[in-house]
């Protein structure tokens, strides 16, 4: 317990600055100065600037950082609102493209003292009233398959928002956007496929038709496999995720070397080809998009297109803040540019396919 200017308090409990004034002898303005650097205009010696920090730490004085952001009208809290489907686990399940696109924007977002809020159902419980109703100081929306509704509201949200998995051009440079170069990622793979000897070549994906990328990325592996002069890739588009690849992979249309719509497929590709004895990379090679450290837990080992998810996240931050301090401000398109990790699901070694 610890007596201070005649009033008896537990230390660190609700000490405010008239209370550090008193024990150090000046006045709140001069405390507001040396803790938290505020009235420039007050010039304070550096005898006293110590005497205030002695006070304070003896007193136990600690910011009231819900006073200090109210003051400031600001939340130091980001809302994260996502796409992806509810009902299973967000970061242990899949191909782990959840947890490596939120290391990113956790990163960015602690490199500015903001906290992050995740909302998966801000845009279902009356969104209209949640994305513009003050607790945040900004939000980062992303989803592969945005539905109309969601667009329409976050078309006319008020608030700072970055959209990560878009062009600025599909929300009429209302809000920043953040995307893949989704072309120059298919060119990766396609390269790839082709310098190892592969010309027939597949593009599977699952049923997600509005989904902006992933009709970038198909048309991309038909463009480019006109410029790489061989025969146009197929695009497979599957009712499921298990029955239809087994279909497509036994039947006499299969490819030597398949391009995933993202690393998620891989599992099934993998199980339908044992079950059917096709071997992985001997008869057909396969490439995924993104990535992320799930490769390595497959067997053999993925090789895949690298959407860099993380730096992604973080450059959302950087766009979301630079938002939030001039709302005024151009929304800019952020494109980020694809790498390739080749692994082991790829070969050269492309064997004479037997049709089952």
């Amino acid at each position: 317990m610890n007596q201070a200017n005649g009033l008896i308090k537990k230390k660190g409990s609700n000490i405010t600055m008239k209370d550090v004034a008193a024990r150090a002898g000046v006045t709140s303005v001069v405390v507001s100065k040396v803790l938290h650097g505020k009235a420039s205009n007050v010039r304070v010696s550096a005898g006293t600037a110590e005497r205030v920090k002695i006070a304070a730490e003896e007193l136990g004085y600690r910011v009231n950082v819900w006073a200090q952001n109210f003051r400031n009208q600001e939340t130091k809290t980001i809302g994260i609102l996502h796409g992806i489907g509810f009902g299973r686990p967000l970061f242990s399940s899949g191909s782990h493209y959840f947890s490596v696109l939120m290391d990113g924007i956790v990163e960015g977002a602690f490199a500015y003292d903001l906290s992050v809020t995740l909302c998966p159902k801000l845009l279902q419980d009356n969104p209209e009233v949640a994305i513009n109703d003050g607790r945040f100081d900004g939000l980062v929306w992303y989803s592969t398959t945005p539905n109309p509704v969601n667009h329409r509201l976050v078309l006319e949200c008020q608030m700072p928002l970055v959209i990560i998995h878009a062009h600025a051009a599909q929300y009429e440079y209302r809000h920043p956007t953040i995307i893949c170069d989704n072309r120059q990622g298919i060119r990766n793979g396609l390269n790839h496929l082709v310098e190892l000897g592969h010309e027939k070549i597949a593009f599977i994906s699952v049923p997600s038709d509005s989904a902006l990328e992933l009709q970038e990325r198909a048309h991309a592996v038909q463009a480019e496999s006109e410029t790489l002069g061989i025969e146009k890739a197929e695009w497979v588009k599957l009712a499921d995720y298990d029955r239809s690849i087994e279909e497509y992979l036994r039947s006499n249309r299969r490819a030597t070397g398949i391009l995933l719509q993202h690393d998620g497929l891989a599992p099934y590709v993998y199980q339908a080809a044992a079950r059917l004895g096709i071997r992985i990379p001997e008869d057909v090679s396969v490439v995924g998009f993104d990535s992320t450290p799930f490769c390595e837990q497959l067997r053999p080992s993925l090789t895949s297109i690298s959407q860099p998810l993380s730096l992604m996240g973080e450059k959302a931050i950087d766009l979301l803040v630079e938002r939030i301090n001039n709302p005024s401000s151009l929304a800019r398109e952020l494109v980020i540019p694809c790498g390739l990790d080749v692994r082991e699901s790829t070969s050269s070694n492309v064997a004479q396919v037997i049709y089952q």
